[in-house]
């Protein structure tokens, strides 16, 4: 495991609650779409209902 260098931490220090809220948003929002890809990719007969409903079940259930 790597930890973040000094810049990194002073910046995330300065961050306002909300900014840091708004970062961590979209990266879920990046990794939920990472993982539709991937879904899409692993079962490409799917319709996209059914790349949802895995998707939802996924990371309602946190399992890759």
């Amino acid at each position: 495991m790597s930890f973040p260098d000094s810049k990194q931490t002073s910046i995330w220090k300065k961050m306002t609650l909300s900014a840091k809220y708004e970062l961590f948003a979209a990266n879920i929002h990046q990794l939920r779409e990472f993982k539709r890809i991937g879904l899409k990719m692993k079962f490409p007969n799917d319709n996209p209902a059914a790349i949802e409903a895995k998707l939802s079940r996924l990371w309602l259930h946190a399992r890759p």
